[in-house]
């Protein structure tokens, strides 16, 4: 293999892992007085995922990527012309869905100056007593109390409110529970129930003082300003994935017939990062739910639209890596994969909703030090796993 698509394919993907890194370091670091293992869960699926299973995704993706650049630059009919119009396309894509997801009116917290939401208080003052209710929780302490109760249950769509009532239907006539509102009640022992009226005027109210505080400048954290200069390059990062994939799948028989001493790692390379891949719109979806609860479930621009979309393209994606793999194998292994593949598929759908519980459980707002821990430890074990002698067999590094 030529030295060439080698350095290309380093250069992007070292770019691509600082990035990952360089975000989630930024919020530990400007945070580390304020909760940042807190703001970090709620938001796992930009602050754990992308330094975690990110990486091991990199790092399997690393084969298949140099393959697949000789293979457009030296075997491939106007390859080279195919592959730079696909990167320029790759990354002009990125950048605007990064600044249509930056256009997002429903801002996370931890794009405020930590020493303002330290003075953050619940509205009015001196609020909390029986007899003065408070109308807005403080900030920060809204997203405390989500991991709190997040950590004592499986998932927190019990807490989402739809505050747009469907005009078809008379809501008059069933009588809404109360229940803990974060945005508007500071967590306390008895908790203090909302209604639904009540607790989607906090909500409106919460989301406008985070827009408040983010309406100056100076009032902005660097994680936020990191945030948004690295967006693109995450954006990027899951575009040129699944495009790999697809490629993979079209030019099977091309990366064979070139490459045969090296199947074994691409094989390696592709399901492990298939399977690493997976974790991300699950992530993003407890982190819907989470933030659903925090803000209610009117949110209809940025990011919350686009998660059903993106599950559905990687779980198509992810069964073109299956195909992929099992088509060098023979008819037995491929159909015994295949009615495998159905069979958790159906689960996944019969069983999505536990599924995604299960993740802010123990990935999202509830996560403990231990279970991310663990998260991280197997990222280390699999990326070392990738580089070992055992799936670097006829290596092309």
């Amino acid at each position: 293999m030529p030295l060439g698509p080698r350095i290309l394919v380093v250069g992007v993907f070292l770019a691509l892992a600082l990035s990952f890194l360089a975000e989630t370091g930024v919020l530990i670091w400007e945070f580390w007085n304020s909760d940042w293992f807190t703001l970090a869960t709620h938001d796992s699926h930009l602050f754990i995922f992308f330094p975690t299973l990110g990486l091991v995704a990199l790092a399997a993706f690393y084969a298949p990527s140099c393959v697949l650049v000789d293979l457009y630059w030296r075997h491939v009919i106007f390859g080279k012309a195919r592959f730079i119009s696909a990167f320029i396309l790759l990354a002009t894509g990125a950048y605007i869905l990064a600044e249509i997801l930056g256009a997002n009116p429903y801002r996370p917290v931890w794009e405020i100056h930590p020493e303002i939401l330290k003075r953050d208080r619940a509205q009015p003052a001196d609020c909390g007593s029986p007899v003065r209710p408070c109308e807005r929780a403080p900030l920060l302490g809204a997203v405390r109390s989500l991991q709190t109760v997040s950590q004592s249950r499986l998932g927190v769509d019990e807490f989402i409110l739809d505050c747009k009532p469907e005009p078809l239907i008379d809501a008059g006539q069933t009588v809404q529970p109360k229940r803990f509102c974060f945005a508007r009640t500071p967590m306390t022992s008895p908790p203090r129930l909302s209604s639904t009226e009540e607790c989607c005027q906090a909500q409106r109210r919460f989301e406008e003082a985070v827009v408040r505080q983010l309406s100056d400048p100076a009032h902005r954290s660097l994680t936020g300003n990191v945030h948004a200069w690295l967006l693109p390059l995450k954006v990027f990062f899951l575009l040129t994935l699944l495009a790999i994939g697809l490629a993979l799948a079209f030019r099977h028989d091309a990366v064979e017939k070139n490459y045969p001493k090296l199947m074994r790692r691409i094989e390696i390379g592709v399901i492990t990062g298939a399977v690493a891949m997976v974790f991300f719109p699950l992530m993003s979806q407890a982190f819907v739910q989470t933030a659903s609860a925090l803000y209610g479930n009117s949110q209809g621009s940025g990011f919350k639209p686009i998660v059903p979309i993106m599950s559905f393209a990687f779980g198509a994606w992810a069964l073109l890596i299956l195909l992929f793999f099992y088509r060098r194998h023979n008819h037995e292994v491929e159909l015994a994969g295949k009615f495998a593949g159905a069979i958790a598929s159906g689960v996944a759908v019969v069983k999505y909703d536990l599924i995604v519980d299960l993740f802010v459980r123990f990935l999202g707002s509830g996560a403990s030090v231990f279970s991310i821990g663990l998260l991280v430890l197997a990222s280390i074990i699999t990326i070392a796993f990738l580089r070992s002698p055992f799936a670097r067999r006829s290596s092309v590094a």
